[in-house]
């Protein structure tokens, strides 16, 4: 059902028992934000990948006169503030996905990072050089704190300079008793957990580990180490840092949500051989309301094994680069249907040049181009969800389009 009476008009906030799901439009990293329905706080990833050669067609928003985090920064105080009950400068967790610099920023300056790219920090008064999440930690406190592999580093030797970045920090922050620090459990359920009125919602709401450093729960009450077996397989200890990302299922009455960064397949096993890692992640995550597309869309996730098991309603990419959102990922998720029997709803943050077959390919009237932050709308209870696309180019949140569902 699409909405009309709200375009124009400015996102309309969160409010007690709501649900919010944010993925912040930058052009340079993914970014995403949680709100849940007591008001607990999640950033979930924060990065800067910075490719001057793809800036007209995936541009800088709202402008390049700021960093990414920066802008990632200026949205949180925004919806944390003017459009919230809290006005608070702490958010209750950080999650970083895996070790890599769209997701959480850079330690390098002169271009060797990545091909083509041109790195852009700011100096603080102390001298250091920051961006992407750190961008953030300058002007929020966090209290709890989650990475894939805490708290090995590199355990796979696959990271790029964002370890550099981040390690520091947290290191530092820990020292000093301002952040909790703990390991993600695979299958644990609640070790990210509502901390500010958990009673009133615990029936109806649930998080549950799925994955992380490519172990996997296997649905019951144990895992399964697929980056060992990999290694095993290869004869060397070079995993793909995307299949170590960590992924979780938010539930709240019937609607269900995973993110799981760049999570992608496959992986080899004992004997040599295949194995659909990212199709045994969908399998454990199941049928979904939202997903966000893994590794944003791109053609080695987002595949068969994996979709066809998920099968969600809509699907948010996260986009820095015009080789995102590939053509024949968003057929794979258009073809495998819903678990509702509805065509899904596919929203890639850049709308335009990607776009295949027309309006329909992506159900409902998607405008036909444009880019955009998505706020996903959880109401009370979870019985029913609504989609906003809402414009980067200025910071007033205007709703471009808003579609409802039933989770």
């Amino acid at each position: 059902m699409f909405r009309d009476t709200e375009v124009g008009k400015s996102y309309p906030g969160w409010h007690e028992g709501e649900m919010d799901l944010h993925f912040i439009y930058t052009g340079c990293g993914e970014n995403t934000f949680f709100r849940f329905p007591d008001g607990t706080t999640v950033l979930c990833d924060t990065g800067e990948f910075y490719r001057p050669q793809a800036s007209f067609i995936v541009p800088l928003l709202p402008s390049r006169d700021l960093l990414g985090g920066e802008w990632v920064a200026r949205y949180l105080r925004y919806v944390c503030g003017a459009l919230s009950p809290f006005k608070e400068k702490a958010i209750d967790y950080a999650i970083f996905t895996h070790w890599h610099s769209d997701h959480i920023g850079h330690a390098v300056f002169d271009g060797t990072d990545g091909p083509g790219a041109a790195w852009r920090y700011r100096k603080t008064a102390d001298g250091r050089k920051i961006n992407g999440f750190l961008c953030v930690a300058e002007q929020f406190r966090f209290r709890r704190y989650l990475d894939h592999q805490y708290p090995a580093r590199n355990a796979h030797q696959t990271a790029d300079s964002s370890i550099n970045l981040l390690a520091p920090w947290v290191d530092a922050q820990k020292a000093k008793g301002a952040l909790a620090v703990e390991s993600f459990k695979p299958g644990a359920l609640d070790q990210i957990a509502l901390v500010r009125n958990p009673r009133k919602y615990r029936a109806d709401f649930h998080v549950r580990n799925i994955c992380t450093n490519g172990v996997l729960w296997d649905g019951a009450h144990g895992v399964s180490d697929y980056a060992a077996e990999h290694v095993a397989a290869i004869g060397k200890d070079s995993v793909p840092q995307n299949s170590l990302s960590l992924g979780f299922v938010v539930e709240y009455g019937k609607f269900r949500f995973f993110t799981g960064g760049d999570v992608q397949g496959p992986l080899k096993g004992s004997g040599g051989r295949t194995v659909d890692y990212e199709g045994l992640v969908g399998e454990r995550v199941g049928p979904l309301s939202v997903c966000k597309m893994n590794h944003h869309g791109c053609n080695n996730a987002m595949r068969d094994g994996f979709v066809n098991a998920v099968k969600a309603q809509t699907y948010v990419s996260c986009m820095w680069s015009p080789a995102q959102a590939f053509p024949e990922a968003l057929d794979r998720m258009w073809r495998a249907g819903t678990h509702d029997g509805a065509r899904p709803l596919l929203l890639p943050q850049l709308v335009g040049a990607l776009q295949k077959g027309g309006e329909e390919k992506f159900g409902y009237k998607v405008p036909p181009k444009g880019v955009y932050h998505v706020i996903v709308k959880v109401f009370p209870g979870g019985e029913r969800y609504r989609t906003y696309l809402v414009d980067p180019r200025d910071e007033d949140f205007r709703v471009v389009a808003a579609y409802d569902r039933l989770s």
